[in-house]
């Protein structure tokens, strides 16, 4: 994703030292660094990075998981980027907008230099063909809640496109520009089961930056310099190479011998050790940190999974009067008491560290809409938790420590990822503080596909310590309103009217203090209702070897603006000499 700089000489990087990520009610800052005024920007170079996992395609429109998206990013383009403010954007295929007399439709003048990588042009035709993939349920783009307000996309000529809506909204560009563009051309004759099924999704034809060279499963994927991208000579860096590396451990061995010139999410005491290193002035790592996108929860499933199970999914008329309480968490009474119940602000020291951020509502920290005194804040008080239970009939009358309800026992399961350290040692942590009021919950680690596939779908559980990325729009549509009551991502079956007229007043409102008042309702209504019990929002933590330069690392991602890195001549290592000269 490329980002329009200040100027050759000045070079705008997030420093992440230890100290920053010590002080908790500091949100790391970003810092400006002069390089050598003398220096002359050169092409060439290899960036090694990790990826935490096997990217599941490099589809834009069937990609969920971060480490697709990444690579996904580098291949693909935008119709423009957003910046660092999370709100302004600057071009990228489109050149430059404008909104027309209406105020309900947005006007997109498109690059005429742009080709896909097999060398047929890019058009207003591939930007009206990728909407209608995107808007159409059948293709299962998780982004669909963008574009609900736009009522059809029309390519007046190659370089003209506009998008029309059913009405003004604050948030009409950024609904506009989300997604990577299709190339129709490849695409246009697959159906839907067609197009998951594609040889696209291992072999995909982009316009971005650089393009796929090589796809190892389970081992590397290489990327190299689109020697036809319209922005020459950028890219710099002959090629990108992602090492998939699952393993904590092994991903900090090959930092540290060289092996990786970047990763990120390190474990808190990784990346510790790697900033002590670079206080020291003994290694080349530079530790970066910074707030991300990424926080963890306890969802409570609200309904019994076979009231969810009975209802007929292709109507949504009084969803409400056919669904059965769950036999546990139908209460809120009784989330507030399990929430009472944790030490939250322990639990995150323990699993992050340092490295983590109080949260207490539904609003990530990072957006405009964040207001940390519209929360509820449930204080940890397992003597009042005890009291709300008893309030609700909940006793141990059999005396074995667990709390008895008539014929129900208080025990239940609480799902989360198999391979996710940091979740898998808070769901330890809650277990114990849960048993300490008498409530038995038995941890189960399940693989994340299975997890998804056969659980979170079909809501077929009773709670889930899970965790989202954030996106970059303020909206909780996919999470909470009931015009998503059968989406995927709405699997606490969570159903609140109220909930559903403060969004919509939210995400019509013009003005944004009016946009404001709307959002601190709803962040004080979830936060007292509390369909999840939120645990704790990350601080990002990554390195870099520093001979790197132009980084931009932020809320957007460790790779925002990887076309514009380079590397000085005399500081290349062996292996970014390999593919010198090479197409």
């Amino acid at each position: 994703m490329r980002i329009q700089s200040p100027g050759l000489h000045l070079f705008l990087v997030i420093l992440g030292l230890l100290s920053t990520c010590q002080q908790k009610q500091s949100v790391p800052q970003t810092a400006f660094i002069q390089p050598n005024q003398d220096t002359l920007i050169t092409s060439g170079g290899v960036l090694l990075a990790a990826l935490n996992a096997e990217p599941e395609t490099l589809n834009p429109l069937s990609a969920l998981s971060e480490p697709a998206r990444q690579v996904i990013g580098l291949i693909f383009l935008r119709l423009a980027n957003i910046n660092s403010d999370l709100t302004t954007f600057t071009p990228s295929l489109a050149t430059k907008w404008d909104t027309l007399p209406d105020a309900r439709a947005l006007r997109f003048h498109l690059r005429t230099d742009v080709r896909w990588q097999d060398g047929v042009p890019v058009t207003a035709r591939d930007v009206q063909f990728t909407f209608r993939l995107q808007s159409n349920p059948a293709y299962g783009w998780d982004g669909l809640p963008f574009k609900t307000n736009i009522t059809k996309v029309a390519a007046i000529d190659d370089s003209t496109v506009i998008f029309f809506f059913k009405h003004p909204s604050r948030t009409m560009l950024m609904d506009a520009v989300e997604g990577e563009i299709l190339p129709e051309h490849v695409l246009r004759e697959m159906t839907p089961d067609q197009l998951l099924a594609a040889d696209f999704n291992q072999q995909p034809v982009g316009n971005g930056p650089f393009q796929l060279v090589e796809w190892k499963p389970q081992q590397t994927i290489i990327l190299k310099r689109n020697p036809d991208y319209y922005d020459y000579p950028r890219p710099y860096l002959d090629r990108v190479i992602f090492k998939i590396i699952p393993d904590n451990a092994n991903l900090t061995r090959q930092l540290l011998s060289g092996e990786l010139d970047l990763a990120e999410n390190l474990l808190p005491r990784d990346f510790e050790r790697l900033s002590l290193r670079w206080r020291e002035g003994k290694g080349n790592l530079r530790p970066v940190s910074f707030l991300g996108r990424q926080y963890d929860f306890i969802a409570w499933n609200l309904v019994e999974p076979s009231s969810y199970r009975s209802l007929d999914h292709r109507r949504t008329d009084n969803i409400i009067d056919k669904l059965r309480p769950h036999r546990l968490f139908g209460s809120r009474t009784v989330r507030a008491a399990l929430t009472m119940a944790l030490d939250r602000q322990r639990i995150g020291e323990i699993v992050n560290g340092e490295l983590f951020r109080p949260m207490n509502g539904p609003i990530p920290l990072i957006l405009w809409a964040y207001n940390p005194n519209a929360n509820h804040i449930w204080e940890y008080n397992p003597a009042r938790a005890r009291q709300l239970l008893s309030a609700e009939g909940w006793q141990d009358n059999d005396y074995d420590g667990i709390l008895e309800k008539g014929q129900i026992k208080f025990q239940f399961e609480m799902l989360t990822n198999s391979g996710n350290i940091r979740r898998q040692h808070a769901l330890t942590l809650i277990q114990d503080q849960l048993k300490a009021i008498g409530v038995a919950m038995r941890p189960r680690l399940v693989e994340p596909q299975v997890l998804i596939e056969k659980f979170i779908v079909p809501r077929e559980f009773d709670a889930l310590l899970f965790g989202w990325n954030v996106g970059l729009k303020m909206e909780l549509t996919s999470l909470f309103h009931s015009s998503t009551f059968f989406h995927p991502f709405h699997f606490t079956s969570y159903y609140s009217t109220t909930f559903d007229i403060l969004e919509d007043r939210a995400r019509a409102a013009l003005d944004t203090r009016l946009a404001q008042q709307q959002w601190d309702k709803i962040a004080a209504l979830l936060s007292e209702e509390l369909p999840y019990t939120w645990l704790y929002y990350k601080v990002d933590c990554a390195a870099i070897h520093k001979r790197f330069r132009n980084v931009i690392i932020d809320q957007r991602g460790v790779f925002v603006n990887v076309a514009e890195w380079w590397i000085p001549a005399a500081e290349r290592l062996p292996h970014d000499r390999l593919f010198l000269n090479q197409p």
